[in-house]
This record gives structure tokens, C-alpha cells and sequence, in this order.
């Protein structure tokens, strides 16, 4: 006999028999776990992972960033973001999204939904990208700003959505920003060139 079935097609949760489908892709490598008490969670590798490695391909319901609950989520656009958290059940649904910034991380984004590492990650190493990556402000939703605690020595101790415009970030992350950044970033550096060059001659 067939099951009844939920399945709702505004955002991409589907709900069968009360399980919650998962719409992103992690890993084995790595896992969640608690990370300094409480209900702070992070990710961290369960094994050693090479640099250049998948991570992460992101999913989750899409939606206009004004309409962001909380910090679960990944900009892709100036004006759209996946987040982990359902909007119409409010569930925490996608392990994917438990990654926290570090202003030293050891993984970058590539494309827009995939997170690789920057260089090889040890086991029980906590697994960071630099929030920079992909935030970018957005007209109509509140300033991004959070207070950074990686206690790195580059810390910038306050991460805003205009940290990509930051050039020593700009090479730092060159070809590890969400693509919609990276070509922003790169259209503004050929403008500038261009500008420099008409100058000289």
C-alpha cells in the first residue's frame, strides 16, 4: 500500500513518513561535532583530507536574502542565499551548514555550492572558509556584521559584507571566492588596469 506522502514544492524540503530529505552532499571525511560547550557546533575531518579535495556541494531552499533566518546559509548572488534552516518548518535541517568563518581557513568556495580545501586538512582539525568568500551586501536586508573570535593573529575581529572589497583578501582568496564575487572582483580589477593604462599614456 502507498504511503502517505508530503512533498512541498515551494523551497525543496519533502518530508516522507516524517524524514526530512537532505539536499546537500558532505564529505565522509568529515563530521559534526560540539565545539566549545554549550550547543556550539562545528565541522571537523574525521580523517585526513588532501588539499584541492570536495568538501561540500551546498543545498538547501532558496530564497532572497532579506528573507535569511539566522546565519545558516551561503550567499550565491547579491540578492539570493541556500540556507540550511527550512523557512516553513524552521528546522535545521542540513549538516552542510555547520561550517564556521576562521580569517585563517583551510577551505575555499568554488563555483557557488562547492567548498574545497585550500590545503591539506588533519584529522580532528576543524574545517573553516573565511565568511569574505561570499557575502556581499544586499539593498534592503540589515548590514552583515560579526564579531570574529578565531583568535587567528590576522584576525579582523569584526566580519562585515564588504570584506571582499579588502585587496589583500582579494589575492589572498584569488580563485577560492563564490563566483559571483570572483567575477566582480576580477571585473573591477581589469576596469581599474584599464583606468591605470589610460592614465600613463
Amino acid at each position: 500500500m502507498q504511503q502517505d506522502r508530503h512533498y512541498q514544492f515551494v523551497g525543496v524540503s519533502a518530508v516522507t513518513k516524517n524524514i526530512q530529505q537532505k539536499f546537500s552532499w558532505l564529505n565522509p571525511n568529515l563530521e559534526v561535532r560540539s565545539a566549545g560547550g554549550g550547543d556550539y557546533k562545528s565541522m571537523f575531518a574525521r580523517m585526513a583530507t588532501k588539499a584541492g579535495e570536495r568538501l561540500v556541494i551546498f543545498g538547501g531552499e532558496v530564497f532572497p536574502v532579506v528573507e535569511q533566518i539566522g546565519d545558516y546559509g551561503i550567499q550565491i548572488d547579491e540578492d539570493f542565499v541556500i540556507n540550511g534552516v527550512s523557512v516553513h518548518s524552521g528546522d535545521y535541517y542540513e549538516d552542510t551548514f555547520f561550517f564556521n568563518h576562521s580569517c585563517e581557513p583551510n577551505a575555499g568556495i568554488k563555483g557557488q555550492i562547492f567548498l574545497v580545501a585550500m590545503r591539506d586538512i588533519a584529522v580532528d582539525e576543524e574545517v573553516t572558509f573565511d565568511y569574505a568568500m561570499c557575502l556581499h551586501e544586499t539593498k534592503g536586508a540589515p548590514p552583515y556584521r560579526m564579531e570574529c573570535l578565531c583568535g587567528r593573529t590576522n584576525c579582523r575581529k569584526v566580519i562585515t559584507d564588504n570584506d571582499y572589497k579588502i585587496k589583500e583578501l582579494q589575492k589572498k582568496y584569488d580563485g577560492y571566492f563564490s563566483w559571483y564575487l570572483q567575477d566582480k572582483i576580477d571585473r573591477l580589477k581589469k576596469r581599474n588596469a584599464t583606468r591605470n593604462g589610460s592614465k600613463q599614456s
